[in-house]
C-alpha cells in the first residue's frame, strides 16, 4: 500500500469518527478529495474546484447562484 493509499485510509477512519458540522471533518474531507483527485483526477473535483465551490463544466463561474441576464453564458454572476 502506498503513502498516498494509506493517508486516505486514516482520514477515512477519522472522517467515520467525526460529525460533517466539525471544523476537523472539513479539513479532512478536503483533504481526501484533494488526494484522492491526486490519484484519479477524472474522478474528482480538483481541490481548487471544491474549496472555490466551482460546479462541473464551468470552471470559470461559481458556483453560487445569483439572478442573471439572459446574456451570462454560465448563468451566474458575482455581486455587484
Amino acid at each position: 500500500m502506498g503513502f498516498v493509499a494509506r493517508e486516505l485510509s486514516r482520514i477515512s477512519v477519522s472522517l467515520d469518527r467525526l460529525k460533517e458540522s466539525d471544523a476537523k471533518y472539513q479539513e479532512l474531507y478536503a483533504a481526501q478529495q484533494a488526494l484522492s483527485w491526486a490519484i484519479e483526477p477524472n474522478g474528482f473535483k480538483s481541490p481548487y474546484d471544491l474549496i472555490m465551490g466551482t460546479q462541473e463544466g464551468s470552471k470559470d463561474c461559481p458556483a453560487t447562484h445569483y439572478p442573471a441576464p439572459s446574456s451570462d453564458i454560465c448563468g451566474h454572476f458575482a455581486p455587484r
